[in-house]
């Protein structure tokens, strides 16, 4: 199913929606009764063994928790808003009952994000939606990271890290260490260093099939890894992490919220 379309052949069924929320938000108790209320009158389990249906209740964070799972099963993902707002949440507090009416009788779309998939040199395997980043494991000493593009060198980076973003990304650490604002309908990765010692530190777009390689110099320290702003693994050095689209993307549920542009303009506060 292309980003923009709709379900048009009745309605969608729903045997399990899994339930994901911000437990501090202090809307998330009602939110969850009025999920599971509407869930018991249509004979739909809350359950997180193979759902048809993610729901993540929170904000950005909640969602890329939520991203997880819903990519794991293979399920679509739908955000309900309980913060300010934010880049991926499709619907507001209030707003529950009928966003899962419409997406039972089969009124909505589908939003495809890229996703990422990162690989140690061991075959450990993780996944993100927003970014993968490798980064200095000690306070006080940069970390020097050799970069191939499909096999081809780049650059040896003296930095505190590399950034690879995906288009979903790009709103998010990527944007604050200086990379651009990438549509998320755009495939794509941004690789954007951090505070790199160097002349060259810009961000550079790769295509979307690229492969990235990252190697920790072998006569420096060890690297962290961070995916979607949660722990990984260390990459000591010698040793490197590998970076590429994940064949399947994420499938976002979209009804008739605020679009990209929308969104950034009520973010960033833009003028006009």
């Amino acid at each position: 199913m292309n980003d923009r379309s709709r379900h048009r052949g009745g309605a969608v069924k729903l045997e399990r929606i899994s339930l994901i929320v911000h437990s501090d938000k202090s809307d998330s108790s009602s939110v969850t009764t009025k999920i599971e209320r509407w869930a018991s009158s249509h004979d739909i389990a809350i359950s997180e063994d193979d759902p048809d249906l993610v729901i993540a209740a929170g904000g950005d964070g909640t969602m890329l928790r939520a991203a997880q799972t819903a990519h794991r099963e293979d399920a679509p993902l739908l955000g309900i808003n309980l913060g300010r707002l934010g880049y991926l949440p499709e619907v507001e507090v209030g707003g529950e009952d009928e966003a899962l009416t419409r997406i039972s009788s089969g009124d909505f779309h589908l939003e495809e994000r890229m996703m990422l998939r990162c690989e140690d040199s061991t075959g450990t395997e993780r996944v993100a939606l927003n970014e993968v980043l490798v980064e200095r494991s000690t306070r006080h000493r940069l970390v020097r990271l050799a970069v191939k593009v499909s096999g081809e060198q780049l650059a040896t980076f003296s930095a505190d890290g590399l950034i690879l973003s995906t288009p979903t990304g790009s709103t998010a650490y990527a944007l604050s260490a200086g990379g651009p604002l990438v549509s998320p309908r755009t495939q794509c990765m941004v690789l954007v260093p951090v505070s790199a010692h160097m002349l060259f530190s810009r961000p550079l777009v790769l295509a979307p099939d690229d492969e990235v390689q990252i190697d920790v110099d072998p006569g420096g320290d060890t690297a962290a890894t961070a995916l979607d702003g949660a722990d990984g693994w260390d990459v000591p050095p010698g040793r490197s992490i590998t970076i590429r689209r994940h064949p399947r993307p994420l499938n976002l549920v979209r009804l008739s919220g605020p679009r990209f542009l929308e969104r950034l303009r009520t973010k960033l506060d833009l003028p006009g």
